[in-house]
């Protein structure tokens, strides 16, 4: 089996100046963890989890459930790249595992 990677869950701990008199977003770790990540493939079928799932690029698996994990958080992999959540699956709802549908935003630029 191939070993996991490292991945950073954010949530928003406030905002802060963006140096043009607005504000942005302040993220902070909520917390890290080891999973895989994987590209979507897309679906014909409709249901509702599907309209959450089409918008999403990625899944990333976490074998040891988390507890708390939001659609309001975002994921940053070890290469600074980053992902909105878009659903937070907790499959059977046994608290096994997590699958975490997300969106690719883009690249940090280290100073967020």
């Amino acid at each position: 089996m191939y070993s996991p990677q490292t991945f950073f869950l954010q949530e928003v701990k406030g905002q802060k100046p963006d140096g043009l008199g607005g504000l942005i977003d302040d993220w902070g770790l909520f917390k890290e963890v080891s999973g895989y990540i994987d590209l979507v493939t897309g679906t014909d079928e409709t249901t509702k989890q599907n309209a959450f799932v089409e918008e999403s690029t990625h899944i990333l698996i976490i074998p040891e459930f988390i507890e708390g994990i939001t659609d309001n958080m975002r994921v940053v992999d070890q290469t600074n790249r980053y992902y909105d959540i878009t659903y937070s699956d907790n499959p059977v709802g046994i608290k096994h595992h997590n699958e975490i549908y997300l969106k690719f935003e883009g690249v940090l630029s280290g100073e967020e």
